[in-house]
């Protein structure tokens, strides 16, 4: 099917967005514009439709692509929660599933049923948007659609919409495709980056799934880490619990940064010194509209770095000579039961001595501690060897 001119120039700038994110608004409303709809955005679908919840909770969606004219009703729809028991996504969910491609409201219900649904008329109708098609497809095993609205005076989508809906919906996944695949690849750029300074390094898919690893942390694995059904776990069980927590945080977005949120944890491995995992969410390191990677987990393995010596960690944090002691074998990786039984304490007061260390080191786990004390050792990223 012709497109037309107004809609293949749309659609060009709809492209360089990939590269550039803050062009999607005006893209798209370009884009719709030229279709004769209001707005329109993409969504990463979730496969089960029996939660009533229609967003994937790897991908909100405020972090997907989504037309200017779109924004007001979106942040509406987020903060008072209309995706759940939503007619439109349950019922527009199944007939994608089922196999038909493009959905319109006249699919979902009929003109009698709608005056009496709170989301039509308490949510689409007052921003002014009774008309509503959805597309599916599928692109890297992730179903996705895009929703578009008309306004009143574009009015509902009819049959004779359809070709043109199936025409756009093969643009769409290639967008999709394109979007991914370029993030991929800045996301192997940088590790390639960490490689050459020496830290292993895994990049995360927004399912928490590993897309790739430098070889940094191919050395890793079976040295303390894992990969099974891609994913990486931890072959300590307390260890595992601390990078399964971390990664959690870290693909969802939770905190900032490893510095300012604490995403880090410490991976014992028996006898010898511990890994240090840190995390980081790829938003603003990578271009990626889409949400395709999600965050980038770095390891240190402290068997190649130095001992702190204990007269420096107590100029550093201002700790007496006991509690250095104890802070020098915590970043060596042992436990407090360990430190206890070494240097012939009670647990009690190896407890007691923690709890002084992350006070004067304003730290709040002994994992935050360790990573803000290994970034100050001789040779380590916060100093020059």
């Amino acid at each position: 099917m012709t497109l037309g001119a107004r809609t293949d120039a749309a659609l060009d700038n709809c492209y360089q967005a990939i590269v550039s994110p803050d062009l999607w608004p005006d893209a798209l409303q370009r884009l719709a514009a030229s279709i004769n709809v209001a707005c329109l955005m993409f969504y990463a679908r979730n496969p089960d439709p029996s939660s009533h919840d229609p967003r994937n909770p790897n991908r909100s969606f405020e972090l997907l692509p989504a037309s200017r004219g779109y924004q007001a009703l979106l942040e509406e729809y987020v903060a008072n929660q209309w995706y759940l028991n939503h007619y439109r996504a349950e019922r527009g969910t199944r007939l994608l599933d089922s196999g038909q491609s493009i959905v319109l409201e006249h699919d979902l219900a009929s003109d009698e049923e709608r005056k009496r649904l709170s989301h039509y008329n308490d949510l689409y109708l007052r921003f002014g948007f009774p008309g509503f098609a959805m597309t599916g497809l599928s692109a890297n095993q992730q179903l996705w659609a895009v929703t578009m609205l008309r306004n009143g005076n574009q009015g509902h989508f009819q049959q004779d919409d359809v070709p043109l809906l199936a025409t756009l919906n093969h643009h769409f996944r290639r967008m999709i495709l394109y979007a991914e695949s370029l993030a991929v690849r800045e996301g192997a750029a940088a590790l390639q980056a960490f490689d050459a300074s020496g830290t292993a390094a895994f990049l995360l898919g927004s399912d928490g799934s590993v897309l790739r690893h430098n070889q940094r942390a191919q050395r890793l694995l079976g040295d303390g880490l894992l990969i099974v059904s891609r994913h990486l776990l931890a072959a300590d069980v307390k260890g595992n619990r601390e990078l399964a927590s971390l990664i959690h945080k870290a693909t969802a977005r939770v905190l900032p940064s490893a510095v300012e949120g604490g995403l880090s944890a410490v991976i014992p491995r028996g006898e010898r010194r511990p890994l240090l995992a840190e995390a980081m969410p790829t938003t603003g390191m990578i271009v990626d509209a889409f949400a395709a990677t999600s965050a980038i987990v770095l390891v240190f393995d402290m068997e190649e770095r130095p001992r702190m010596p204990e007269k420096r960690l107590s100029l550093l944090f201002g700790l007496t000579p006991a509690e250095a002691r104890v802070a020098s074998m915590l970043i060596a990786g042992d436990d407090v039961l360990t430190i206890a039984e070494r240097t012939k304490i009670t647990s009690e007061t190896a407890r007691a001595h923690v709890k002084a260390i992350l006070s004067k080191s304003q730290t709040h786990k002994q994992s935050e501690f360790v990573a803000l004390a290994s970034r100050l050792l001789p040779g380590g990223r916060g100093e020059p060897a």
